[in-house]
């Protein structure tokens, strides 16, 4: 059975193993660490190494002791943002993402989030349609040239914040009630 839990780090070995297939973040780290050369490289990672770290939330997913599921984020002010989640290919389609996701919406509300804020590849159709299922919305699109195009969702975690962003976006009148 797989239970869902917050946990305060993830193995980094079991974190490397699940991720790696999925995202393989390690020869894209190589990739741009070669295009930029070591001075840069080693400066950006100077300035991320000085700069405040913003507080982690990290959601696991484990069948018995194994990680078979990851999801972890920070808070920006008052929004959360989810920087990355993965599952075990062969424990797709169960359920097991949309648990992860509850997982962490339950943490970010106990803290006081606003809002959850995630990018994914625009191709991605079932993450896209998981988290549209679940009451995201699209807030925008953007180009990285580290991960090609991206699709901006936000969970707004109130009914205020809902409508408010809801009447900017010309759908209701600031006094008409979200659906």
């Amino acid at each position: 059975m797989v239970e869902i839990r917050q946990v305060e780090t993830f193995d980094e070995a079991a974190l490397a193993a699940l991720v790696e297939p999925i995202f393989g973040d390690t020869a894209l780290q190589r990739y741009f660490e070669a295009l930029d050369g070591p001075e840069v490289s080693s400066a950006r990672k100077a300035l991320r190494d000085s700069q405040p770290k913003p507080e982690r939330l990290r959601i696991g997913a484990f069948d018995g002791e194994r990680l078979i599921g990851a999801s972890r984020g920070w808070f920006e002010g008052v929004n959360f943002y989810i920087g990355m989640s993965a599952v075990d290919p062969a424990y797709r389609r169960q359920g097991v993402y949309t648990r992860l996701l509850a997982g962490m919406e339950a943490a970010v509300r106990a803290r006081g989030g606003a809002q959850i804020d995630s990018n994914h590849v625009a191709t991605n159709n079932a993450v896209l349609i998981a988290k549209l299922k679940l009451g995201y919305v699209i807030t925008g699109v953007k180009f990285l040239e580290s991960m090609g195009l991206l699709v901006h969702l936000t969970l707004h975690l109130t009914p205020e914040r809902k409508a408010l962003f809801t009447s900017r976006t010309g759908t209701l009148r600031p006094d008409q009630a979200a659906p």
